[in-house]
């Protein structure tokens, strides 16, 4: 037991273990019996534990209380004065970022390892701009025209203002960069896929059923615009 509370807590600390810096910890944790204690700290703990042929992360479950970020935590995160609504449309953002990285139909669902961000903002337009969008997103329990009313209020590029629609996406940029998720810099005009986002995605999310009902509704929009 104290190797697998060694294995959680390098993981909870550092969120992963990788076979090469972390050899003894990705060892231990191929263990039969280590490998049986783990599953059952993640039923009692509420955390799952992704494994690809080089690394181990942790990944909290929806209901998990111990690791998972508040809902006001997350506004916070955005701003000081940030609204329910501005936490929806960060959250939009982040799902339409993900689909434009990870939106293939084919074996491997990666569509590139960097976005511009002047194409993320194209991508957002395009999909606030449809109206028929509204029962969709209703399906996936989202106020589409709320949120669409938010995005579209704001100009592409607005100097000395923090309500551009380049700045919305940036703020979404600079979550996912805390999160160990992307690599971006605020004088950059792109962000780049970092190894952990690809092996959660290709590995956890993509199988995930709520990743399911979000590309089920991306793949709508991709199937009426080739008619």
């Amino acid at each position: 037991m104290r190797e697998s509370m060694r294995i959680i807590k390098h993981l909870i600390m550092c969120n992963s273990i990788n076979d090469r810096d972390d050899a003894e910890l990705f060892e231990l944790a191929s263990r039969e019996d280590i490998r049986d204690e783990l599953e059952v700290m993640s039923e009692e703990w509420d955390f799952t534990l992704v494994r690809t042929f080089h690394d181990i992360y942790i990944v909290p479950l929806p209901d998990n209380e111990m690791f998972n970020m508040r809902f006001r935590e997350f506004r916070e995160s955005i701003s000081s004065n940030a609204k329910k609504i501005d936490a929806y449309l960060q959250c939009y953002i982040f799902m339409v970022i993900f689909w434009m990285f990870f939106g293939s139909r084919n074996s491997d669902p990666q569509r590139t390892e960097s976005l511009r961000i002047k194409d993320i903002v194209i991508k957002l337009d395009e999909r606030f701009s449809n109206e028929n969008k509204a029962a969709q997103m209703e399906e996936a329990q989202l106020n589409f025209h709320q949120i669409a009313d938010k995005w579209n209020g704001n100009l592409y590029k607005d100097e000395g203002r923090k309500q551009s629609k380049v700045e919305l996406v940036k703020t979404a940029c600079r979550i996912l960069v805390k999160n160990g998720l992307v690599i971006f810099a605020d004088e950059e005009d792109e962000i780049r896929s970092r190894k952990r986002l690809s092996d959660l995605m290709k590995n956890y999310y993509l199988s995930d059923k709520r990743i399911s009902e979000i590309s089920r509704l991306f793949e709508k929009e991709e199937d009426h615009a080739d008619d």
